[in-house]
């Protein structure tokens, strides 16, 4: 998956750049990543992966895109550390000001700080489920109705307050396919920075094949056998929890 690198990550490195280091750049859903020259200029090391960092900044000539252009990035070290540049990216400028006192916020570490009152804010996390749901021996595949996203995916959605992932997996098929489980058992995890999200895998049988698709959600929902299943929607291979679970599925991995 995405986050299997041999090179260790460190969050908010001491850095100062150099060449072979890069600039990350976010503006709402937009990003660029710059290798650093001495035209750019960086505000705040976000990560280093080996011996390169990246640097949230601004440079010169920028080619800007969603963040799916992260997926495509070479070598796999410099793809994770993108994400997860990202996922810091867009907390640090989300969370520039107190919610308590209105005071600016400054980094300490690995926080955020207020110098008037002392609240600290850490990078926020999104607990959320992917359910690959199985009946006869098929695999519910479906396709986003409205996000940037347009591969394979499979039942998906954020865990609320006062819900255990288990719960949610519950809660998210019956919103989308209408369907119920039977039975639920923990596939795998995987940290997704393009959502600030750590992602829990599970697989799940259920008795009904008869979707009753939730359309603002999903655009498509179709049972598929194992050589029917589409392959891994990046270049790269199986980079996300869901490519992975799908691939898993196709290869007669065991499940339950």
């Amino acid at each position: 998956m995405l986050q299997d690198i041999a090179a260790p990550l460190t969050l908010f490195p001491q850095a100062t750049p150099a060449v072979g280091d890069y600039v990350f750049q976010c503006k709402g859903a937009s990003v660029a990543l710059t290798p650093w020259s001495r035209a750019a200029s960086t505000a705040l090391p976000l990560v280093k992966v080996g011996e390169t960092t990246l640097f949230l900044g601004a440079a010169p000539d920028a080619e800007w895109g969603t963040t799916q252009i992260l997926r495509r990035l070479e070598p796999a070290e410099l793809r994770f550390a993108a994400f997860c540049a990202n996922h810091l990216a867009q907390w640090y400028l989300n969370h520039r000001w107190c919610g308590r006192c209105g005071t600016m916020l400054t980094r300490q570490r690995a926080s955020l700080t207020c110098s008037a009152c002392g609240h600290e804010i850490f990078p926020v996390i999104a607990p959320a489920v992917i359910v690959g749901l199985i009946n006869n021996g098929r695999l519910l595949v479906t396709r986003y109705a409205d996000r940037p996203y347009r591969g394979p995916a499979l039942v998906a959605g954020y865990c609320e307050v006062g819900e255990t992932a288990e719960a949610t997996c519950l809660r998210e098929t019956l919103e989308e396919t209408g369907l119920h489980i039977t039975r639920l058992r923990y596939f795998a995890s995987q940290p997704w920075g393009l959502s600030g999200s750590l992602l829990l895998g599970f697989f799940a049988e259920t008795a009904d094949d008869h979707v009753m698709l939730d359309d603002n959600e999903l655009a498509e929902a179709v049972w598929l056998k194992s050589d029917e299943l589409p392959p891994p929607p990046d270049a790269a291979g199986p980079l996300s929890l869901t490519a992975t679970m799908i691939k898993a599925f196709a290869e007669g991995q065991s499940i339950f």
